[in-house]
């Protein structure tokens, strides 16, 4: 597997230009045209290695690649993301929130993704002590964190002081809705993140991306998607079952909550 790390994604390698391309080119609807540049800043970080002790987890960086794809079918500058993959040295959130720091300005959207293992974020990274006072230092109140994770939820509740938008996959107590290798109807990779970015998408392309409406759609698709789909398979049931977990009890799967940081919040999705 390959393990690129802090690659803009003006020096990105053929193989993801090629998947960046294939699904550009097969999303019904995306016009030849580009829309003008959208002011706007991300880097976009996802784990897809686990150390192997998650064999049914890797997903060949499809989490990433539909949040780099989404962004730049939306006019997103190519210079304007920076995609890290795979890193995992100390210091990945400090790396990450200064590239976006020394570039955004105000008025700037800056937007961070991060997909990967909870521990490693909440532990490894000292989520909670470092990223309030890391994002903070983002110039402008147009800030977007976007958390495809298990326990979402607490990792976006750490920067809830900050103006902008927190997005979590899940809740504060929930496993993350991730799907497998095997044939059949589950979504690989994180389910939030794959109906996040088709209401992304599906936005008006002629405005900036709102992100606060997006974010109400997926969760309310990944809950019917859950029903549907997760909850009438055995095998996908299993994962949760392993971990102590019965989603399948709960009124409603996944329920994360939207965090908005004190009332500058709202600017993101203005």
């Amino acid at each position: 597997m390959s393990r690129d790390r802090d690659v803009p994604v003006r020096r990105i390698g053929a193989p993801l230009a090629v998947i960046v391309l294939s699904l550009i080119a097969g999303h019904p609807g995306v016009v030849s045209a580009s829309p003008p540049p959208a002011a706007g800043w991300a880097v976009i970080v996802e784990d897809d290695s686990y150390g192997g002790r998650y064999p049914d987890l890797p997903a060949g960086y499809a989490n990433s690649t539909r949040m780099l794809t989404v962004l730049i079918e939306r006019g997103w500058s190519a210079d304007h993301i920076l995609l890290i993959r795979d890193d995992l040295r100390p210091g990945l959130l400090g790396r990450a929130l200064r590239w976006l720091a020394d570039r955004v300005r105000p008025g700037d959207t800056a937007l961070l993704y991060v997909a990967g293992e909870y521990e490693f974020l909440a532990r490894d990274l000292d989520w909670a002590q470092t990223m309030p006072a890391l994002w903070r230092r983002v110039r402008t109140s147009r800030r977007v964190l976007i958390v495809e994770s298990c326990f979402a939820e607490r990792l976006a509740s750490a920067v809830k002081s900050v103006p902008g938008l927190a997005l979590p996959a899940v809740g504060r107590a929930e496993w993350d809705l991730w799907g497998s290798h095997e044939p059949g109807a589950l979504v690989e990779g994180g389910a939030f993140t794959y109906y996040l970015t088709r209401a992304l998408a599906a936005q008006p392309r002629d405005v900036p991306l709102r992100f606060r409406p997006a974010f109400a759609e997926a969760t309310a698709e990944a809950q019917t998607y859950f029903r549907a789909v997760v909850a009438k398979s055995p095998a996908a049931l299993n994962l949760f079952h392993a971990v102590g977990s019965f989603p399948e009890r709960l009124a409603q799967f996944p329920n994360p909550h939207l965090i908005s940081g004190d009332a500058a919040a709202d600017a993101a999705d203005e």
